[in-house]
């Protein structure tokens, strides 16, 4: 605060000017600036203008512009227009109340403290207290007053209004607090309610007062007229349990929050509790909300995704279902062509047409396998069993699968392989389908007589495979979504392409789980490369050495081909059935059918068979349970048990290892693997 005080002396004597000045001087060591009027007009001038120059010291100047800025001079940034004003009661042209009313302007307090000076006799004639209900801080008589009177009497108005100023400021902001406070109350879309702990005996149940309700309470509650009344005397049947969480957050402070159903009313509640001040005050507030519609949403988004999930387990279901069975007739289909191409009497057109059967029941067997992959993956059936490999052996095998369909198209292939083998730990079944995959993909969607290069190299710790076409390309718009299912590069209405918008999808999903990644990059009408990149192990141990390496007559099956088998073949479907009975007898082989679970026992105890090819889904009894009583005959313990089924899940395959089959194969079966089993089959029976 500035030493100097800036003093309004306000008297129509020239005298009491001097002499209050006087006074002042003498009575304390601080520095004084006078401002001196004789009439109450002139003095509210002054007080204005001050006023006026604050204001501008307080907006930088920012209401004078030009040449007017320049010629004008700020006031120093005080905090009042005086320190003090010290003013006459009576003057020429108004009186002290009628300048202190002005001062007020209807407010409590002037803009500067005033101290009234009252005549000789004024004292004694005039109620001091309504000048000090006018708002000055004090009033002195002439009659009395001394230096250190009026010294005294300026420092403690001045501290007083300090004081006074500061009070307002405060109450000031508790106001707005409180009217923001009540603001937000009623403007509340929750209901709130404050509830005041009752002070109850002991051993009484608990109980709490209605002390405020917001209108949403009221509105929304149905419980009118209930403020001051207690929870007992409003609601009798309000359950214990929900006045002893109310008693625990006004004791701990804690925040409580619970849904609470209303039986009654069919109404769900988002209750929330929590204490108003501190712990053990006995006040608290109780807000919630109408949560009914809500609960209701989420019960039929439940029922919905619960019905969701259960037409996806009924569609994964159904696609089992439907790859079974479109496999058994798949299955006669390819047993009839087998024996067609075994007639060395066939004319060209002959041998065409069954070329053109063959090529087809594979690329039904492909779109079945496809259907079946995508639900393991969507089911979490698929597992890897991983192993070391070379990545060249996957290759050459992939080529060896697709060369026919790359042929056919008459595209020219150029493969680059390094000599030095690529090691992985992988899955060998599985990545070479995504080779095949990419392969056939690049085959189908480039023109006839076009190129494609696959090429192998390793990359730092990654192997890289890179399949390269000049084809059709894929849209800049459907690049980003290519390995999504059912996302295919072209959808013409011919689908002279085929296939499911499966494959890329599948390649994808086995690349991940390998650890790898898989991108692809395209300029549409010049056609598009995929790039696949594996992890390869740092460190490869040799590949161990097996009978087959060292001995291979006695470790081939064709070394002894020329024993006749006895064969049970068991399958509720008769073409199929019947068809591979007659491709076994082909082979000289002593062939006996069943069509059913318990036929097939009668004719396995009558016969004994040295091989049983067994499909599972039999009326009576399936495979699985044949096949486990068929193991529990001594004499079959050397019987070849084949499963032949439409059923190729993993877990089928564990079901049968489990039953105790031999070999698990899947329709259409390849005769030329199961010959390879067969032969097998005949030289344990030599050995």
């Amino acid at each position: 605060m500035s030493n100097v005080r800036r003093m309004l002396l306000v008297d129509d004597s020239p005298d009491d000017l001097a002499h209050l000045r006087q006074m002042l001087l003498c009575g304390s060591a601080r520095h004084y600036e006078f401002t001196e009027v004789g009439m109450g007009d002139a003095a509210l001038r002054q007080v204005a203008q001050q006023q006026e120059k604050l204001s501008c010291a307080t907006c930088e100047c920012s209401g004078h512009a030009g040449s007017a800025r320049s010629a004008h001079v700020c006031a120093a940034p005080y905090a009042r227009p005086f320190d003090c004003i010290l003013l006459d009661f009576n003057l020429p042209d108004m009186n002290a109340l009628e300048v202190l009313a002005i001062l007020c302007g209807g407010t409590d307090l002037p803009p500067c403290p005033v101290i009234v000076i009252t005549g000789w006799n004024g004292i004694e004639s005039f109620d001091g207290y309504k000048l000090i209900q006018a708002g000055a801080q004090d009033f002195i008589s002439k009659s009395w007053t001394t230096s250190e009177s009026l010294t005294r009497a300026v420092e403690n108005s001045m501290a007083r209004f300090e004081l006074q100023t500061q009070r307002q400021a405060t109450e000031a902001k508790l106001g707005d607090s409180e009217e923001r406070y009540r603001t937000l109350f009623n403007s509340m879309s929750d209901c709130l309610c404050l509830l005041e702990n009752v002070q109850v005996a002991a051993g009484e149940p608990l109980d709490f007062r209605y002390i405020a309700l917001n209108p949403a309470f009221s509105a929304q509650s149905l419980m009118l007229g209930v403020l001051g009344q207690t929870i007992s005397q409003t609601k009798p049947d309000e359950p214990a349990e929900w006045l002893a969480y109310y008693e625990q957050v006004r004791t701990t402070g804690t925040p409580f929050r619970q849904e609470r159903y209303l039986s009654a009313q069919d109404r769900v509640l988002d209750v929330h509790v929590f204490c108003m001040g501190v712990a053990n005050s006995r006040k608290i507030a109780v807000s919630f909300r109408d949560i009914t519609e809500r609960k209701h949403a989420e019960r039929q988004l439940a029922e919905q995704t619960q019905a969701l999930a259960e037409l996806d387990r009924r569609k994964d279901e159904f696609l089992a279902m439907l790859s079974h069975e479109l496999r058994n007739p798949l299955a006669s289909l390819c047993n009839a062509v087998q024996l067609l191409r075994r007639r060395s009497d066939q004319d060209p057109v002959q041998q065409q047409a069954h070329a053109i059967i063959e090529r087809q029941a594979g690329q039904l067997n492909h779109l079945i396998d496809e259907l079946l992959e995508i639900s393991r993956f969507t089911t979490g059936r698929v597992h890897l069993r991983r192993e070391q490999v070379a990545l060249g052996s996957i290759v050459a095998r992939a080529l060896q699968t697709t060369q026919p369909l790359i042929s056919h198209c008459r595209h020219a292939l150029a493969v680059t392989v390094p000599s030095q083998p690529i090691w992985l730990y992988a899955d060998a079944v599985r990545l070479e389908q995504v080779v095949v995959n990419l392969l056939t993909n690049a085959a189908k969607y480039t023109d006839q007589g076009g190129q494609i290069s696959l090429d192998v190299q390793q990359v730092g710790d990654f192997a890289v495979l890179r399949i390269a076409d000049n084809g059709i390309g894929i849209a800049p718009e459907l690049l980003p979504r290519i390995f999504e299912l059912f996302i295919q590069a072209e959808r013409s209405l011919d689908r002279s392409q085929g296939g499911l918008g499966i494959g890329l999808c599948l390649v994808q999903r086995l690349v991940d789980l390998h650890g790898g990644s898989v991108s692809a990059r395209s300029t549409v009408g010049q056609g598009s490369e995929f790039v696949v990149r594996l992890p390869a192990m740092q460190t490869a141990s040799p590949p161990k050495s097996t009978m087959a390496d060292t001995t291979p007559s006695t470790a081939d099956p064709a070394a002894h081909s020329s024993k006749a088998l006895r064969i049970l073949v068991v399958d509720d479907n008769i073409d199929g059935a019947q068809s591979m009975m007659a491709l076994l007898q082909m082979s000289d082989h002593e062939v006996e059918l069943a069509f059913d679970g318990p036929s097939a026992l009668v004719a396995a105890r009558a016969w004994r068979p040295d091989v049983v090819i067994l499909d599972i889904g039999l009326p009576g009894l399936n495979g699985y349970e044949v096949a486990k009583r068929l193991r529990k005959d001594a004499e079959f313990g050397q019987a070849i048990l084949i499963a032949v089924t439409g059923y190729g899940h993993e877990s089928d395959r564990q079901n049968s290892r489990d039953a105790g089959f031999d070999h698990h194969l899947t329709k259409p079966t390849d005769y030329a693997e199961l010959e390879k089993l067969i032969k097998l089959a005949a030289s344990r029976e030599r050995g």
